[in-house]
């Protein structure tokens, strides 16, 4: 995704700023999105056609895929999600063998809760359907532990050796209540809008915390230093609003062309950083004896108490989705977002990207990022019986598909000041789905997704030479649908 989610969910997306040197230990504010950071919508049945959603868009998850879709439900539908994310991940170097380490963390939550409703009478003359929308737009659940072993030799001789260990977790997420709505402008044609209300709810908090413990051992001579520095960032009660627009375009009964657009949007969120900074130095034979009377001790310290801003940038996505049987269906979504525009304004006016942190109001220093493209490609075979009763008990359907998702990156320097311009990087998965509709009154759907990059974010601690990383994130939705 703000010091999505970033998990990245997963990357986790942006890179965590870790001077692993003994004079300055830091962490910088971007935000770990877990999972994917692209937009998309909720469901099991959207996710295990890969999240190929946009051209169909006909159950009561519609709002969040593309609001038009709403006007396909011909009568009140009552929709939820739940959800499990997990990120496995392995760091590695090739010039530092103690950094190769591997991590997991997940979490389990509301995804998401729907009704739909279509007005009885219709709006000028067209039929009309309005729905209201709660969703887990991002989570970001991320922790690791890293250690590095470094020395050097001073021009008069004096051999430096240190230890130093990163231990980092993230929690909390973002969610929207959105009421929505959707007419009919023809009978093939239809648009809707989504408004979207970024609020702590009973049902979600708003809000996300970091903690980074950075710790340093380092023999000079015959003089130990310890240094630790234990840091806070927490944002809460993040307010927001922005706007999903959507067309759903039939041109014939096989065809289907849909367009969603989200709005780009600022928020604001109460921040406190907290950073305490302590420092031990003493002769190398009484470590740990931190009491001798010969060692030194000093604690120092800081704290920010602001409001900030954090700006999301806005994306477009278009569809088509291909219906030859009534049995099977095939879709393909494209979605573009500029990550250029995510980025979180202290009370000092000072923008600083939410994906490397970088000034970019110095544009010495500013990183730039390409655009991200996600290609999704998804199917849905339904087992109609050949001759079907006049009611089926049960209806089953199985759905597949591949995805190309890649996240933003700020180069792939080891030098912490060489930002550049970089390319995403490469993420790539699939997904597979089972549907159950039950007396044409309920759908259970179950959906896994995994999704997968190799030799990635090599600016996520920047720092060390030769650092890279490998991801491999799991998305697992169980959703219901209820007629009435």
């Amino acid at each position: 995704m703000l010091s999505r989610s970033s998990v990245r969910y997963a990357r986790p997306m942006g890179g965590l700023v870790v001077a692993l040197v003994l004079s300055a230990v830091g962490a910088a504010q971007e935000l770990e999105i877990s999972v994917s950071p692209s937009p998309v919508g909720s469901g099991a049945r959207a996710a295990g056609m890969a999240d190929a959603f946009v051209a169909i868009a006909d159950d009561a998850t519609a709002a969040s895929w593309n609001p038009a879709g709403l006007v396909q439900l011909e009568r009140p539908e009552l929709s939820l999600v739940g959800s499990y994310t997990a990120l496995a991940d392995e760091l590695d170097s090739t010039m530092h063998e103690e950094v190769k380490s591997s991590h997991f963390s997940g979490s389990l939550d509301l995804n998401y809760l729907s009704f739909v409703y279509p007005l009885p009478m219709m709006f000028l003359g067209r039929n009309a359907v309005v729905s209201l929308n709660y969703q887990r737009k991002y989570d970001f659940t991320r922790k690791f532990r890293l250690s590095l072993n470094t020395s050097s030799v001073a021009s008069n001789g004096v051999v430096n050796n240190s230890l130093q260990i990163v231990n980092f977790e993230q929690t909390g997420g973002l969610s929207t209540l959105t009421p929505a709505f959707a007419v009919e402008i023809t009978p093939r044609l239809s648009v809707g809008a989504a408004f979207n209300l970024w609020r702590s709810s009973p049902l979600s908090e708003n809000s996300w915390e970091q903690e980074s413990d950075f710790s340093a051992v380092s023999l000079i001579g015959e003089t130990v230093y310890w240094r630790n520095v234990h840091r806070t960032r927490k944002y809460d009660d993040f307010s927001a609003e922005n706007a999903t627009l959507g067309l759903l375009w039939n041109p014939t009964s096989e065809w289907s062309f849909g367009i969603r657009y989200d709005t780009g949007f600022t928020g604001e969120a109460g921040f406190k950083g907290v950073d305490l900074r302590t420092r031990v130095t003493l002769p190398s034979f009484e470590f740990p004896f931190a009491s001798s009377r010969r060692s030194v001790l000093s604690v120092t310290p800081a704290i920010q108490d602001e409001r900030r801003e954090i700006t999301f940038p806005d994306s477009a996505a278009v569809g088509v989705a291909w219906r030859p049987t009534d049995r099977l269906t095939l879709s393909l979504d494209v979605t573009r977002t500029d990550w250029n525009d995510f980025y979180v304004k202290d009370a000092e006016g000072v923008r600083h990207s939410l994906v490397d942190f970088s000034n970019l109001d110095d544009p010495f220093q500013r990183s730039h990022f390409k655009p991200c493209y996600t290609v999704r490609l998804g199917t849905e075979y339904v087992f109609i019986p050949k001759t079907p009763h006049e009611k089926l008990s049960r209806l089953w359907t199985l759905r597949g598909g591949l995805f190309y998702d890649p996240e933003p990156a700020a180069g792939k320097s080891d030098n912490a000041d060489d930002r550049g311009s970089g390319a995403p990087d490469s993420f790539y998965g699939a997904a597979v789905g089972v549907g159950l509709q039950l007396h044409q009154r309920v759908n259970l759907d179950l959906a896994y997704q995994c999704r997968y990059g190799h030799d990635v974010n090599k600016d996520f601690i920047r720092g060390i030479k030769g650092f890279s990383e490998d991801v491999l994130q799991h998305r697992v939705l169980l959703s219901t649908v209820i007629y009435f």
